[in-house]
């Protein structure tokens, strides 16, 4: 296929239809740039490739060690001050309950009467922590014999109710 009926470029030369129109001419690359004069010119150095910020590479593992140390400090405050609720309440000095309890065993009107009251030993030694409702036990030697002692506190004042002995 050559003459008319073949597009100009895949001619020789690239050459015109008669009658036709010119082909486009061949791309040629602009003329260089002169450099203008400047007054304080430096000598041209290549740019120096960007250096990476030790800084800012440095900040991203401190920061997630920072949060992660205040989140461990924080769930173990609480964890400790809910574990250590109930050593910080108020509590009974458990001597003085223990003489408490022997009076009332004792005392002909107002408690039970108990002949001979040898022994009191409550809450294994352990002060008990004063809350409405709570109680703990006393073992008692009522008359040679051992028994056992229900102690309930009635109010968060650390007023206390002794039962019967069992």
């Amino acid at each position: 296929m050559s003459g008319p009926e073949q597009p100009w470029w895949a001619r020789p030369g690239g050459a015109p239809l008669p009658g036709g129109t010119p082909p486009r001419p061949a791309w040629t690359p602009p003329p260089a740039r002169q450099p203008s004069p400047q007054h304080h010119a430096r000598p041209a150095t290549p740019p120096s490739p960007p250096r990476p910020n030790p800084q800012h590479s440095d900040r991203r593992p401190l920061i997630g060690a920072a949060i992660a140390v205040v989140a461990v400090a924080v769930i173990g405050a609480g964890l400790w001050a809910w574990s250590s609720a109930d050593t910080n309440g108020t509590r009974l000095n458990v001597r003085q309950a223990e003489a408490g309890v022997a009076q009332i065993l004792t005392d002909p009107i107002n408690g039970y009467g108990a002949n001979r009251v040898v022994a009191v030993a409550c809450n294994n030694g352990q002060n008990p922590v004063v809350r409405v409702g709570s109680t703990f036990t006393c073992a008692v030697e009522i008359n040679d014999t051992l028994r056992r002692v229900i102690v309930e506190f009635t109010d968060d004042n650390g007023t206390y109710a002794v039962d019967g002995p069992r």
